[in-house]
């Protein structure tokens, strides 16, 4: 049956999800390459219980699954935004209409918790090309770059002192993302922390016994490319050469495990920095995430 027919006879309904959605979800995901997000079950579980996130049905089935997740608050005065980390739509539906359907009902919802807005990282034409119909605008985009390790690393002052960074330094690494991102590419304090804590090379920078700056840097086995996950500068320690100085440590260590090579991504609009990367050698890989937001307030 074409959608023009059925949607003269199929009515879809749209409501919170809850956890005992989790069989048609797991079914819609299973049946549909509209779908944004690689989530393991029990994040899934978690996305269906926090009230937030959005299922649009015809009849019985699942045709549609918004999840939401909110973050810290961040910045002063603080903004509430709100991640999309798994999107589904069937794939014998109209991207847009449904899209905005799930977007008009995630937000009646939303308003009530003071949300600043949705943001969403699509790395997925279908989900870039419809959202700007549920009321998203393109505000940026992420791109990827890598440094292969061929020829001499390259060198700078040290301007720092550089010290491993753990479980202890968690609260100075929280207190220095929040003041070196403005607060929608600040994310959640518990990503932040996984990123920490699961990183394989975490570094603090220090002058003077202050905490200005810290990186983390990840092996990827599938790449076999080290990945600097975050890189984070304090305004009281931009300009001096902290940020280049980190790089080049996590360069480093790149090659002293025997990675191929350093990969790491930035914002299109965040010109010094890929200024930085690519003097150092940094070339881009022609990956791009497309980053979209629909402010509430």
């Amino acid at each position: 049956m074409s959608w023009l027919l059925r949607g003269k006879t199929e009515k879809i309904t749209v409501r919170p999800a809850v956890p005992t959605d989790r069989p048609a979800l797991a079914l819609l995901l299973a049946h549909t390459w509209r779908r944004h997000g690689i989530m393991a079950v029990e994040e899934q579980v978690a996305l269906l219980s926090n009230g937030l996130s959005v299922m649009a049905f015809a009849g019985d089935d699942a045709v549609a699954f918004m999840g939401l997740s909110p973050r810290s608050p961040a910045g002063v005065p603080p903004e509430y935004w709100v991640d999309m980390p798994l999107i589904a739509v069937a794939s014998d539906r109209p991207a847009a209409g449904v899209l905005r359907r799930l977007c008009e009902t995630a937000i009646d919802g939303l308003r009530r918790h003071s949300t600043t807005g949705l943001v969403c990282l699509a790395n997925d034409a279908w989900l870039a090309e419809n959202l700007p119909d549920a009321g998203f605008q393109a505000i940026d985009q992420v791109l990827s770059y890598a440094r292969p390790n061929r020829g001499p690393l390259p060198d700078a002052p040290i301007v720092c002192g550089l010290r491993p960074a753990g479980s202890a330094e968690a609260e100075t690494v929280l207190e220095l993302n929040a003041a070196a991102f403005e607060p929608i590419w600040h994310y959640d304090d518990r990503t932040v922390l996984s990123w920490l804590l699961t990183a394989d090379h975490a570094m603090l920078a220090e002058q003077s016994g202050q905490p200005l700056g810290f990186a983390l840097t990840t092996l990827n086995s599938v790449s076999g490319y080290a990945q600097l996950i975050r890189v984070a500068t304090h305004p009281a320690g931009q300009r001096r050469g902290i940020g280049r100085q980190l790089v080049i440590d996590a360069l480093r260590y790149a090659w002293e495990v025997g990675a191929t090579g350093l990969s790491l991504n930035t914002q299109a609009s965040n010109t010094v920095s890929r200024h930085l990367y690519t003097a150092l050698g940094f070339q881009p890989t022609g990956g791009a995430l497309s980053v979209l937001t629909h402010r509430l307030q």
